[in-house]
C-alpha cells in the first residue's frame, strides 16, 4: 500500500517552476523600469514643487496628492482600459505592432501594452511617493547652504540643482531605498491587467496544478529574494558614492 505525500508536501514540476522563473523575470523587467521611471518623475515633481510661481508648483502638488491617495490598482485599470480609448486604436496599434530591435541574430522584442501600462502606472505611483520623500529631503538641507550659493554668484536654479539637491538625495537616499523596495511589491498589481509577472504566473500555477501552498511559497521566496538583494546591493553603491554616512547622520549632526 503506497502512501501518498499531502498536498502541501508535494513537489513543484520541474516546468511550472520555469513558468514561476519566467514570471520572476518579467517582475524584475517592470520593477526596473518602474523604480527608473518613478526616480525621473520624483525628480521632475520635486522641481516643480520647488518652484516659486504658482502655476508650476501647485499643479505638481495637486498631482502628487491625487496619486498618493488613490489606490494603485484602480491606476493600473485607468491606464490600461481607459489610456486605451483615449489614445486610440491606431496608436495601440502602432504599439502593439511594433517588432522589436534586432541586433544581428539577436532581437528584443517590443514591450507588450500590458507591459508599458504597468511601467508607467507604477513609475508615476511610485514616483509620487519618491517626490515626498525627497521633498523631506530638501527641507532637512539648512537653508544657509542655498544662501551661501546665491552669494556666491550661483543662480537660483544653479544652486537648487549644484548645492541644495545633491544634498537632499544624501538624506534621502535610505528612504528612497525603502520606496524602491515598495514599488517591487507593487509591480504584484500588475497581474490584474493581464501581465503574466510573478503572481500572475503563481496563480496560472495554482490553478493548473491546484498546489496553492507550493505555488504562493516559492512567488513569496523569490519577492523575499529580490527585495533582498536591493537591501543588501543599494547601500554598497551608496558607500562607494560617499552617501551612505550622510543619509544616516542626522540634519546638523557632525558627519
Amino acid at each position: 500500500m503506497s502512501l501518498s505525500l499531502p498536498a502541501f508536501l508535494q513537489p513543484l514540476p520541474p516546468r511550472y517552476l520555469g513558468w514561476m522563473l519566467e514570471g520572476f523575470g518579467m517582475t524584475l523587467l517592470v520593477s526596473a523600469a518602474a523604480i527608473a521611471g518613478g526616480l525621473i518623475i520624483g525628480l521632475l515633481l520635486t522641481g516643480l514643487r520647488a518652484s516659486t510661481l504658482p502655476w508650476l508648483h501647485l499643479p505638481a502638488r495637486a498631482l502628487v496628492a491625487f496619486v498618493r491617495k488613490t489606490p494603485l490598482l484602480v491606476q493600473l485599470f485607468f491606464w490600461y482600459f481607459g489610456a486605451a480609448q483615449l489614445l486610440g486604436e491606431h496608436v495601440i496599434g502602432a504599439i502593439t505592432g511594433w517588432n522589436g530591435i534586432a541586433l544581428g541574430n539577436w532581437r528584443l522584442p517590443a514591450p507588450s501594452f500590458e507591459f508599458l501600462a504597468a511601467a508607467f502606472g507604477i513609475a508615476l505611483y511610485a514616483g509620487a511617493f519618491f517626490s515626498e520623500e525627497l521633498r523631506a529631503g530638501l527641507r532637512a538641507v539648512p537653508q544657509g547652504q542655498r544662501e551661501a550659493a546665491l552669494s556666491l554668484g550661483f543662480t537660483p536654479r544653479a544652486a537648487f540643482l549644484r548645492v541644495v539637491l545633491p544634498q537632499a538625495l544624501r538624506v534621502s537616499a535610505l528612504p528612497l531605498l525603502g520606496q524602491c523596495a515598495n514599488t517591487i511589491k507593487n509591480t504584484s498589481l500588475a497581474m490584474g491587467i493581464g501581465l503574466a509577472e510573478l503572481s500572475y504566473s503563481a496563480r496560472q500555477v495554482e490553478t493548473d496544478t491546484l498546489l496553492a501552498f507550493q505555488a504562493f511559497a516559492v512567488a513569496t521566496v523569490l519577492y523575499a529574494a529580490a527585495i533582498l538583494l536591493l537591501q543588501w546591493a543599494a547601500p554598497m553603491l551608496l558607500h562607494r558614492l560617499g552617501w551612505a554616512r550622510a543619509s544616516a547622520t542626522p540634519a546638523g549632526a557632525p558627519a
